[in-house]
Order: C-alpha cells, then structure tokens, then sequence
C-alpha cells in the first residue's frame, strides 16, 4: 500500500492543482454572469471530483496489489516465482525485465560455480599427488645413512622442512573440503583422551625435535560426539601453533580437559611468546597474522580461521586467551556431553 501511495502522490497532487484551477475558472465565469457563487456548490464539486479519483485509485489498486505487495517484499533467494502482472503496460514489461535479468543472473552464477567446481578438483587432485613425492621424501630420509652430526642435522632440517610443506598442503585440503562439509561429514561418539593422544602421536616428530613435552591431563572416562576426522585436524592445527610459538621459549605444552554437567572444556595451554592483546580480537580472521606473523615466516593466517569454521560446523564453542610473553591457551567446548 505504501509503494503503490509513492508512487500516485503525484497523480493525487495533479488532480487537486486541476480541480481547483477548473473551480477557479468557473469562480470567475459565475462572477463575469453576474451570478452569485455559493461555496455549497464547490465543495460539492470538489467532494465529487475528489470521489472520482478514489475510486479510480482503490480499482487500480484492488487490480495491482499483488504485484505490489511482491515489490514490497524482501526477496530471500533468486528462484522466488515472480506473480503474474496485470493491468499495467509497466508492470508487465517490468515483469518481462526481471525474468531476463534472472535468466542472465543464473547463467552468470552457474559459470562461476563451474569455473570454482574445476578450481576446487584441480586443487585436491594436485594436493593429493603431492602427498606422494612428499611421503617418498620422508620414506628416503628414514633410510638415509647418518654417519656424522652434520648428516643428523641435515635430516633433522629436511624433516622439519617436509613437516611445513605436509602441513600447507593439509591446509590447502581441509579449506576446500569445509566448503562442502555436509558432504563429508559423520558424528560419533569418541573418547577425547584417544584422539587427542593420536594428534601428540602424529606430531611426536615435531614436538622432540623442538624438545618440547606434551602433557596430557585427559580422564579416560570423557567421550564427547564430533567427527573424528575433522576435529583431528583442527587440534592439530591448535598443536602444530602451540608448537610453534612455544619453540626456544617453553618446553612443555598442556593438553587437559574437564567435564561439568553436559559440557566438555577442552584446553591447549603453551607458554611460549604468546599474542599482542590488539591482535586477540582478529585472530580468527582469514589471512590475517599479526605481530606474531611477522616474527615467523610460515604463518598464513589460516589455521586458527579454519578451526573457527570447523568448530561451528560440528556445533562446538572455542575461545582463545593470551597474555603476550607467557603463552596462549585455546579452550574447546563440547556441548550436550553426556557422562558415561
């Protein structure tokens, strides 16, 4: 009603400017007559007027309100059906307009989802392929024949080079898989303390290679429901921080959990360089580093991003804490846990 008032105010406006020029007209036609004009007679003719042009308005709105109320309405996806116009010559071609426009739309959205379809199989094809070459290279350096301290230590770079580049392609994986992650996905109920102990198990390597120690303060009596793949990788990518940022400055890293009423606190606790406070705020933003970035070359930015993601997807809660110079702890929540 709204929409339909806007858009004949003007009309409405006309025709009172034009009845009152017709009276005045007539006004000065009564008094050339010598007649004597009463203001009966205007009002009457105005009121009539007046008449007029409302019940014209009320058919042609009564004619055109669902198209109206269709204009008036906020539209939610694309393929909402236009109703059919009548009445109006504007209407109908503006009717005709939104039906190419959507057409021209739909075709330009199903382009893109194309050309993102074919971006999304190239990269998990290629991230696949390079696990190869990357799982050789590992294989080479288990069998390499160390003689001297120069040869461990060149192993030991090489392992921690392969380490990195095994991590940015499980990066690169995980980002497109989360894309469809509906397709992908299967909850069950596990116990905490076994995934978390096979993450510190994948990254033994790593964690003495830094002489760092893992501390696991997990009741073997927490099951929690997640999907084990999925929350696998983003600990790890908690782990592999914690690791990181912990390196020459802690050697120990806590891994504990808690239980109370039907909720589950996972916590991951270093006590490395931890993160400025103007950074805390954003470090679940994509690409985004911060002052720890540029102090370490490898970050990306999209570690903690991706396990904001994954977390909401499985429908569990994560908060992060830092004080800069005394380490940082990410806590996990699991919801509607119930004990054993």
């Amino acid at each position: 009603m709204y929409l339909f008032l806007r858009e004949h105010i003007s009309l409405v406006i006309f025709h009172f400017l034009h009845t009152l020029l017709l009276l005045s007209i007539v006004y000065l036609y009564m008094l050339e007559q010598s007649l004597h004009p009463s203001f009966g007679i205007f009002a009457y003719l105005f009121t009539v007027s007046f008449v007029y042009l409302a019940v014209f308005l009320a058919v042609r709105f009564g004619r055109q309100r669902d198209a109206y109320r269709f204009l008036s309405s906020s539209l939610h996806h694309l393929d909402r059906s236009i109703p059919s116009f009548s009445g109006s010559p504007l209407l109908l071609a503006f009717k005709k307009l939104l039906h190419a426009q959507y057409r021209c739309y739909k075709q330009e959205i199903q382009t893109l989802h194309k050309e993102m379809d074919d971006t999304s199989l190239f990269m998990n094809q290629w991230v696949h392929q390079m696990k190869t070459p990357v799982s050789v290279m590992d294989l080479l350096l288990q069998n390499f024949d160390i003689q001297d301290q120069s040869d461990r230590e060149f192993v030991n770079s090489m392992r921690e080079e392969l380490e990195r580049l095994q991590h940015g392609l499980e990066l690169a994986l995980y980002s497109e898989r989360i894309k469809r992650f509906s397709h992908d996905f299967h909850v069950k109920r596990l116990p905490l303390k076994t995934m978390v102990n096979h993450v510190i198990q994948h990254y033994k390597r790593s964690f003495i290679r830094n002489r760092i120690h893992p501390i696991v303060e997990i009741p073997e009596t927490i099951f929690v429901e997640t999907d084990q793949k999925w929350f696998q990788f983003a600990l790890s990518q908690i782990v592999t921080n914690a690791i990181k940022y912990s390196k020459d400055v802690s050697n120990q890293i806590v891994l504990s959990a808690v239980q109370r009423k039907n909720e589950v606190f996972l916590s991951v606790q270093d006590f490395g360089v931890g993160i400025p406070k103007q950074d805390i705020g954003r470090v679940f933003e994509p690409f985004f580093t911060g002052m720890n970035g540029r102090r370490f070359r490898e970050s990306t930015g999209m570690g903690l991003y991706l396990v904001k993601q994954i977390v909401d997807h499985l429908g569990h809660g994560i908060a992060i804490s830092s004080e800069e110079g005394k380490g940082t702890t990410v806590t996990i929540t699991f919801y509607n846990v119930t004990k054993m």
